[in-house]
């Protein structure tokens, strides 16, 4: 999939081909995370394997739906899924762009004209608020509108004319989030940019490997 992806589109405004593998890689990644999930939905409509198999989606093969059906109902699978249960619950924060990442949502506000995009408070704020009744935005929990503010503040002061080295957004999100194995806390897939001395092919490489190893899961 990579390879068409080359092929059908070209690197350019020095952008490293490195780089847009490595984001290539972890979009394909973020989307099989979301079929499989959609498959599972399917599964878990039907109380008996009998209805499930006879309810298959039109888009998998009948062979490999078995197999799903199998894997889904193996005790390795609930041991995972239980696991990951656990771990949402104890996310603090929620959001109203269901699957839309932060880096997504952030694009979305691109002015067609300039180029530029909304900052960081500003995406936040879209990403975890909803609209009331009166066409208010209201925040979905008290700790996602304390991080808007933190936020907020820092983009305030990037503004002085007093800094000689303003923070980039992904410096603003990391100083009130923090980071996650080199990724920004709240972007999911997007990763910080790093230093030169750390881009290795060997990085591109792991990716692959994992998406690989995805896949055959």
């Amino acid at each position: 999939m990579w390879y068409k992806v080359k092929d059908k589109f070209e690197v350019c405004d020095g952008l490293r081909e490195h780089k847009l593998q490595g984001f290539v890689i972890s979009t394909m990644q973020r989307l099989f995370r979301a079929w499989n999930a959609r498959l599972h939905n399917c599964y878990s409509a039907y109380s008996t394997d009998e209805d499930r198999l006879s309810h298959r989606p039109e888009d998998v093969e009948l062979e490999d739906w078995k197999y799903l059906v199998k894997y889904f109902g193996s005790e390795k699978f609930k041991v995972v899924s239980e696991r990951n249960r656990k771990n949402r619950e104890k996310q603090i924060t929620k959001h109203s762009c269901g699957t839309r990442s932060f880096a997504e949502v952030e694009e979305s506000t691109r002015n067609p004209e300039s180029g530029e995009k909304d900052t960081p408070d500003k995406v936040w704020e879209i990403q975890h608020t909803r609209k009331n009744t009166n066409g208010e935005r209201e925040w979905l929990d008290p700790q996602s509108q304390q991080i808007h503010g933190q936020l907020q503040q820092l983009v305030v002061e990037q503004q002085s004319e007093e800094i000689e080295h303003r923070m980039t957004r992904d410096d603003i999100l990391s100083s009130v989030l923090g980071e996650r194995s080199g990724y920004v806390r709240g972007k999911r897939y997007g990763k910080k940019p790093p230093k030169k001395t750390q881009i290795q092919q060997a990085d591109i490489e792991a990716s692959v490997s994992s998406a690989m190893e995805s896949v055959r899961i």
